[in-house]
């Protein structure tokens, strides 16, 4: 009979229920993106170093051989050696390098795009070639059909000629984001990753040795910190080590989880800054449902004076408080998957809702409800009938 008025008292209640969902699956997509993105990163390798600062020992390929023999929960080891330098195919193009062994091919589960990875003989023989992804190829060649092409690269004033042996599969969404940012000739802002034998950057560019002082594992699934652990330990008793701390573990599956619950505390604490409208709403509800006591008190007496006991006349009225709330909660949920959505549309984020945030709002609209109409319901259910009659 009063749907203005309910209507502007559900409006506390939706904006915060809205706001609620739209924060926490925008946060839920961000941790998404940032755990693909991290993985993707990695591979699911683990990083074992040693610390220089308190050994001058460094490991060889064939130590790292003993180590993937040894560990049956890996899959592989590789040196892990990074350099930067310069690719030329028409342009320039900033490019970081990563030498390793063919284990290092456990890092893209996404397969071949073209080609395949370089080879044993390629290790042993210092070959000119590489393998890189579609999008590093795109900001190379401006193209992914690159398999046999050639193009030159550089580092510390040494050129060379490589030959691209493979293309990794990239991710569509990320394909057709770096094909954009090509069109547009961005592409000054990033690094073509590509990946030689680590042999290349010793023997042909001069980059050091036979020697290594970080190393990385692909454990089997789920078994990552078991594995890394195994292979710290191996690493130690080779070098003759134990004990002196200076072998450790780069985890990223830690790095990952760190960033999760940072990012989790910040949107949790985005999300109770707009659950401050749901108190706001809360008090609304409160509020009509005292008016409402107030205007129906004749009501209320007819009621108890034909017999209606105090719990009926309690529960009608947690009842329609509670369908107040409840409906509200529906409305702002609606309303936040509709902005969640079209915020990350803006942001390039996916929105991702859990169905324990759907079972949550609907708790709080529930709670709200109960909990604000309270004190209108025991107001009604304690009138005196006569008191009650009396009221014009």
């Amino acid at each position: 009979m009063n749907k203005a008025r309910t209507v502007l008292t559900m409006l506390g209640i939706i904006i915060g229920i809205s706001s609620v969902i739209a924060i926490l699956s925008i946060g839920n997509g961000l941790k998404s993106e940032l755990t693909g993105s991290l993985d993707d990163m990695v591979g699911g390798a683990v990083t074992i170093n040693i610390n220089t600062k308190k050994t001058p020992k460094t490991l060889k390929n064939d130590d790292l051989m003993v180590i993937a023999d040894a560990i049956p929960i890996i899959r592989g080891v590789t040196p892990d050696v990074t350099q930067y330098g310069i690719s030329y195919y028409r342009r320039e193009m900033g490019t970081r390098i990563f030498g390793g062994n063919t284990s290092s091919a456990c890092e893209f589960d996404k397969g071949f795009y073209s080609g395949k990875y370089y080879t044993q003989d390629d290790v042993d023989s210092g070959n000119d070639v590489c393998v890189m992804s579609q999008t590093s190829a795109l900001l190379i060649f401006g193209s992914t059909d690159v398999q046999g092409l050639q193009f030159e690269l550089t580092i510390n004033e040494t050129t060379r000629i490589l030959t691209v042996v493979g293309v990794v599969r990239s991710d569509e969404a990320e394909l057709e984001r770096f094909r954009e940012i090509v069109k547009s000739g961005a592409i000054d802002y990033f690094y073509a990753d590509i990946y030689v034998p680590y042999s290349l950057l010793s023997d042909k560019y001069n980059l050091g040795k036979d020697e290594f002082t970080s190393f990385q594992i692909y454990p089997m699934p789920g078994q990552a910190d078991e594995a890394a652990a195994k292979a710290k330990t191996l690493a130690e008793n080779i070098l003759d080590l134990r004990g002196q701390g200076a072998v450790a573990i780069q985890s990223y599956a830690s790095l990952m989880e760190m960033y999760a619950n940072v990012l989790d505390s910040v949107t949790m604490v985005i999300a109770l800054v707009a659950a401050i409208s749901l108190l706001v709403g809360g008090i609304g509800v409160m509020n009509i449902m005292t008016v409402t006591v107030t205007e129906r008190t004749r009501e209320i007496g007819i009621r108890k004076s034909l017999g209606a006991r105090t719990s009926s006349i309690l529960f009608q009225f947690l009842v329609e408080s509670s369908m107040i709330s409840l409906f509200a909660g529906f409305i702002g949920m609606i309303l936040g998957f509709v902005f969640s959505s079209v915020l990350g549309k803006l942001a390039e984020i996916q929105a991702v809702v859990h169905a324990s945030d759907v079972a949550m709002v609907v708790a709080i609209s529930v709670f709200v409800g109960i909990f604000f109409g309270i004190y209108p319901a025991r107001r009604a259910a304690t009138l005196n009938p006569v008191d009650a009659l009396r009221a014009e």
